[in-house]
């Protein structure tokens, strides 16, 4: 039996999208996890952090700690994975507890508060294996990255420790740290973390229309507009692979900005 070429096609477009339900409450276009086989985006889901930290009920955060919402975006609480930290009051707080992997964490608005220092809109920093805090004063909004959970019990394992600590949004980024040129066009910084906390990371400009390859599980565009597998995203987009399996993504620049995005990786 012959299929008529345009029922085809509408099989074919039913499959172009998939809504990733598990996030978002109402759909919210912020979300969209496009289906598409030959790109990792089929495999991600896309937020917008502009849109979530004006709307976040419209997403299924629920509670962590009093005061203290999060949002899993990959893998499962009690095991590594990446979230959003929403503190509801001015003064949100976490008890001390250990890290025996490395945790990231970047301040999307607001500002975090422990023991090394405080982190505003645009901090970035990664706790080594072994360490620990206590969060105090914290209000906003924060991407959470855990090569394994934290521990409330075991705080008799904190060791002394210098968190890494990167300013995105400092103007003298590019000069202030060792950025190597893996190609032309194509600027990335390794930051240096420890090789047994589980976790590696980048910062990479691209002023470059050829595609850079990075295999990760998110990247955020920190600044201009990024080119990542054939669509375009500007300033405070969220790609996130759906799982821990980490996701080979092809950035690059656009036609009328430069790039800039910071990589993470399981």
């Amino acid at each position: 039996m012959r299929i008529p070429l345009v029922t085809l096609g509408l099989l074919s477009a039913s499959f172009s999208y998939d809504l990733s339900k598990s996030i978002a409450k109402d759909l919210p276009k912020s979300a969209i996890a496009l289906k598409d086989k030959y790109s990792a985006l089929s495999n991600s889901t896309i937020i917008d952090l502009k849109s979530l930290t004006a709307n976040p009920k419209k997403y299924n955060f629920f509670t962590f700690r009093p005061n203290l919402e999060k949002l899993i975006l990959s893998g499962e609480a009690n095991t590594q994975h990446i979230s959003i930290l929403w503190y509801t009051i001015p003064n949100g707080s976490v008890g001390l507890h250990y890290h025996s992997m490395t945790e990231s964490v970047y301040t999307i608005s607001g500002s975090q508060t422990d023991a090394k220092g405080v982190y505003p809109t645009g901090s970035l920093y990664f706790n080594p294996p072994e360490s620990g805090h206590k969060i105090s004063n914290s209000t906003g909004f924060f991407i959470l990255a855990y090569a394994s959970p934290p521990d409330f019990k075991n705080i008799d394992k904190i060791k002394p420790y210098t968190p890494v600590q990167i300013n995105t949004l400092d103007p003298d980024l590019e000069n202030k740290y060792a950025f190597t040129n893996p190609k032309s066009g194509v600027k990335v910084y390794n930051i240096p973390l420890d090789p047994n906390g589980g976790m590696s990371s980048q910062i990479i400009k691209s002023t470059s229309l050829t595609s850079y390859g990075y295999s990760g599980n998110y990247l955020l565009v920190l600044k201009g507009s990024c080119n990542i597998d054939g669509r375009t995203f500007k300033k405070d987009m969220l790609i996130v692979a759906k799982t821990i399996k980490t996701e080979s993504y092809k950035l690059r620049a656009t036609k009328d900005q430069s790039c800039l995005a910071l990589g993470l990786s399981f």
